[in-house]
């Protein structure tokens, strides 16, 4: 274990209701660093960020979930946040995460993934599925089509996508992942096929999405659910790419009950 670090995680609304402390840990194994964000205790659920981000965008859902009495766990990707490179293309990003929960000494888990996130978490559920409890996917990457070609230009345009009172976190995230890390995730997100995956996923699956996306479209959430054997899909109204950020309260419900009726049975 390396540095601990305590911070406060913003709730629904904006702190002014109710803030958790997280401690920022890291992992250091031959020179490489792993950053990730730690709240609450019980159930232990993996949050996987999207494409330039890091463990900071499960903030707005942190508050909810450690009520709840889960513990939430924030990995920074390689490559992205505080942690080392070089980043890993899907399949070793899953590796990573099975991995990062070995150290942790954890066996099963929750997971819950976030656009390239989801395509990770969806590789685990479908790779390594008796570790795997339930799966959320919100707004997920992998299902290409021809809006994959326009990936890269959608996502130079955060004023499509992304909430105005989120740009400082987004922008530090990006300058720190730095071009090449972008350039490289981008081309293996725009070419990564999940629907393999999805059909050998025997955990069931919520997933969430935000009506109004115009980077991952609605449509792919109907795509997704389709190949999944156990699935069920919700959609934010009002909502954009990132709804855990423009609609915290209610994605932290939909994740905490959806996981909650699991550990419940």
């Amino acid at each position: 274990m390396g540095k601990r670090r305590m911070m406060k995680a913003l709730g629904p609304h904006g702190g002014v209701t109710t803030s958790r402390i997280v401690v920022s840990r890291e992992l250091v194994r031959e020179r490489r660093r792993l950053h990730y964000m730690e709240a609450g205790m019980g159930s232990p659920i993996i949050l996987i960020h999207g494409l330039g981000g890091s463990g900071q965008w499960w903030f707005p859902l942190l508050p909810q979930l450690t009520s709840d009495n889960f513990r939430a766990l924030c990995p920074d990707l390689p490559g992205f946040g505080r942690s080392s490179g070089p980043v890993l293309d899907i399949n070793d990003a899953a590796k990573a995460i099975v991995e990062f929960a070995d150290r942790l000494g954890i066996d099963r888990f929750f997971i819950c993934g976030h656009s390239m996130g989801g395509a990770i978490a969806a590789h685990v559920a479908a790779d390594y599925s008796p570790r795997v409890r339930r799966l959320v996917l919100i707004d997920s990457a992998g299902m290409p089509g021809p809006h994959s070609s326009r990936a890269l230009g959608r996502a130079l345009q955060p004023w499509s996508w992304c909430p105005l009172h989120f740009y400082p976190t987004l922008i530090r995230d990006f300058i720190r992942a730095g071009p090449a890390t972008m350039l490289r995730a981008t081309r293996s997100v725009t070419r990564a096929d999940i629907r393999p995956q999805l059909r050998r996923v025997s955990t069931a699956t919520l997933v969430i999405w935000g009506e109004k996306d115009r980077l991952t479209p609605p449509g792919d959430g109907d795509r997704l659910v389709a190949e999944l054997p156990d699935a069920r899909i919700v959609r934010i109204a009002g909502a954009r790419h990132l709804p855990m950020i423009s609609h915290p309260g209610e994605v932290a419900k939909l994740v905490g009950g959806f996981f909650e009726a699991e550990r419940n049975r």
